[in-house]
């Protein structure tokens, strides 16, 4: 039985690997066949390691420069709950906005939880409102 903590462990190691690009192939060991992601955004076409590499990539389109921070993680049973800031520079299209060259900071908590010691579904809730206002499109 995989602990708490591991499951800590792999979050990070899931972030600093598939999100800050250290390696992003370590998503294939560490994210569920199975993995969804709960948010009425995206699309739910895609699941498992794939789907978690193509929102990283999809991001990094936005933000080529972008470095996450895990600010704070606990973890408790199968749940992983994280902080995070994203910072990065807006050179690329989002959702009908074109790239402003604007550098941004974007916070967000997310709850991650782990199945057979990979992570199966996350739930993240992202100051999309803040974002929006550093991108002058509200």
């Amino acid at each position: 039985m995989t602990s708490a903590n591991e499951h800590e462990d792999r979050v990070h190691r899931l972030y600093e690997g598939v999100w800050n690009g250290e390696n992003p192939g370590i998503a294939t060991e560490l994210v569920h066949p199975e993995y969804v992601i709960h948010d009425r955004d995206l699309a739910e076409e895609l699941r498992g390691p794939e789907l978690y590499t193509a929102l990283a990539d999809s991001t990094r389109e936005i933000f080529p420069d972008m470095s996450f921070t895990i600010e704070d993680s606990f973890a408790v049973e199968d749940k992983v709950a994280v902080r995070w800031t994203m910072v990065g520079t807006q050179d690329g299209a989002m959702v009908g906005i074109e790239p402003t060259g604007t550098a941004v900071t974007l916070r967000a908590i997310e709850i991650d939880r782990f199945e057979d010691g990979r992570l199966i579904e996350t739930w993240t809730q992202s100051d999309m409102l803040s974002l929006m206002e550093q991108l002058d499109a509200v």
